[in-house]
């Protein structure tokens, strides 16, 4: 498969699209500093956990489908995508909405995309990936020192070695 395949899909120009449009929505609700820095990865922590407050996980996994959680996934994930992450969705898996989590961020060029991908990893070979809707979960399940910045300090660091 080829890399467009992965990075530039319908499934995935529809998703983006439609997480763009509901970030200014949610947005406007949350009080923040929108401007897709990594220190405005605190202020979008802060805003998801005071949204889940109450029931944390499983609140976040009831509405993994909905603009209160697709949303923030896509501003993290465009996060990413500045420290040198790109969009990605596997055009062959399937897309039940009932499972699906949305795409994920991974590095451009990761072998993950070949078919024989297994043949082509070293050892020593690490690319990060993250799908942003399960950060936002996960995020309740996590142990301090964790941060959510810490997704983006992933692509940060593969970009400096």
């Amino acid at each position: 498969m080829s890399d467009q395949q992965w990075t530039d899909h319908p499934r995935l120009r529809t998703w983006l699209a439609e997480q763009e449009a509901a970030f200014a929505e949610w947005a406007a609700s949350h009080p923040g500093t929108w401007d897709f820095s990594v220190d405005s990865v605190d202020d979008l922590e802060r805003a998801v956990r005071a949204d889940f407050a109450s029931s944390e996980w499983e609140g976040v996994r009831a509405a993994q489908h909905t603009p209160s959680v697709t949303a923030p996934a896509w501003y993290l994930g465009e996060v990413c995508v500045r420290a040198g992450a790109v969009w990605k969705v596997n055009p062959a898996a399937p897309m039940d909405p009932g499972t699906w989590e949305g795409p994920f961020v991974g590095v451009p060029g990761d072998p993950m995309e070949d078919p024989d991908h297994e043949d082509l990893y070293e050892d020593e070979d690490y690319y990060p990936a993250s799908v942003p809707v399960a950060e936002l979960r996960g995020m309740f399940l996590k142990a301090a020192p964790w941060r959510l910045r810490d997704v983006v300090g992933e692509f940060e660091e593969w970009g400096r070695s």
